[in-house]
């Protein structure tokens, strides 16, 4: 961890935090210049991997999954570029009227009452990817295992522990199998999706890599489905608790586009953005070194009181320039625009239903450092 730096008089809005070794940006205005400026990078270049990747025939281990993780994020910037295009806002607008359809059959089948998150939002947000990324819909019921088990492998990771029980390591292993089998009959097929066009151009381009392939689809589940699990549940208790916001969205005078936008502006799904220096600099108004860690607090600039007006209010209608709940720039999410859609199809589901009541007094939102989830959020039918 790096030193602490000497006594300087910081420039407003970023501070040092000395237990991590990052510098925090915490006003939009260097928020601005953070996620913008050329010499703050996404990610820190650790150079080769020391862990062999699997060859096709094998079936990799935790650690040569998130070596093939890395690898095919940080080496491959042409592919990351391809999928910026798979997700850009004009290649997902087609999805939203399937994002409608398929809320509009999870509410049809919504127990009498139970959590919010675990009876409906969490399993929408499932099918919408899998929807989004091309799966046939025989495939979700074991993608949806698949996912539960790569994400509890994700989360031990992030607690730092990197030796897994058999059992888990079993379980893995079969869903690194069944994963490996639903791309490879994804990508082998025609591109009926534009994540299944970007994969096939970077095998024709430089080869067939499948397992790289696989942990792609992995880090979009785990970066995508949690985050926008999050986005309608803390949607949905903001509108539920404010009942003029409610009835107003019913009434088509407010948008659910905007309660969304407001909702994720005050309760961010991820709780900072995080980079690298990667060449000397004062872009923030102190000397910054290769190495430097930087982190935007989202949650601190999206009630920033210098860009936002009664920042600690619910106000649908404030416009996205309010908040850097998505990042920007070099920084901005690759899945902002499909997100949106989910998040808006989604919460019109839940508050279109009229017989859905939802106790808000309930409700429990989380955070590890990283990300917010929300943990419960009862419902009941009535009428």
């Amino acid at each position: 961890m790096p030193a602490e730096p000497a006594a300087v008089a910081l420039p407003p809005g970023l501070t040092w935090r000395a237990d991590t070794g990052q510098w925090v940006v915490r006003t939009h205005d260097l928020a601005d210049v953070a996620l913008r400026d050329p010499h703050i990078g996404m990610a820190l270049d650790s150079g080769p991997s020391a862990v062999a990747l699997p060859s096709a025939a094998e079936i990799p281990s935790v650690s040569q999954f998130f070596a093939l993780w890395y690898h095919r994020g940080a080496s491959h910037p042409v592919f990351s570029r391809a999928l910026r295009r798979a997700y850009a806002p004009a290649a997902v607008d087609e999805f939203a009227d399937a994002f409608t359809a398929l809320a509009a059959a999870r509410m049809a089948v919504l127990p009498a009452a139970g959590d919010l998150v675990t009876a409906f939002v969490e399993p929408f947000c499932l099918d919408g990817t899998f929807r989004l990324m091309g799966f046939p819909p025989e495939r979700w019921p074991t993608l949806a295992k698949v996912y539960t088990i790569v994400m509890s492998v994700i989360r031990a990771r992030f607690r730092g522990v990197l030796e897994l029980p058999q059992r888990q390591t079993a379980a893995f292993t079969a869903a690194m199998r069944a994963l490996r089998a639903a791309v490879d009959e994804l990508t082998a097929g025609p591109p009926v999706t534009p994540l299944v066009a970007a994969l096939q151009r970077y095998a024709e381009a430089e080869g067939p890599d499948p397992w790289a392939d696989v942990a792609t689809v992995a880090q979009l589940l785990a970066a995508g489905v949690p985050q926008v699990t999050t986005g309608i549940a803390v949607a949905c208790h903001a509108l539920y608790r404010d009942p003029a916001a409610l009835a107003a969205a019913r009434a088509g005078d407010v948008a659910y586009a905007d309660v969304a936008e407001e909702a994720m502006r005050l309760s961010p799904p991820f709780l900072g953005v995080y980079g690298w220096v990667v060449a000397d600099c004062d872009c923030l108004g102190i000397r910054l070194r290769p190495g430097d860690a930087v982190v935007v607090d989202i949650v601190a600039v999206n009630v920033d009181p210098a860009r936002v007006a009664d920042p600690a209010a619910f106000c649908p209608g404030r416009g996205r320039s309010a908040a850097v709940t998505f990042g920007k720039g070099a920084h901005y999410c690759l899945g902002a625009a499909s997100a949106r859609l989910q998040v808006t199809a989604g919460l019109a589901a839940v508050a279109g239903h009229r017989p859905v009541r939802l106790d808000v007094s309930g409700y429990r939102l989380d955070d590890d450092g990283f990300a917010q989830t929300v943990h419960a959020l009862p419902y009941r039918m009535v009428g």
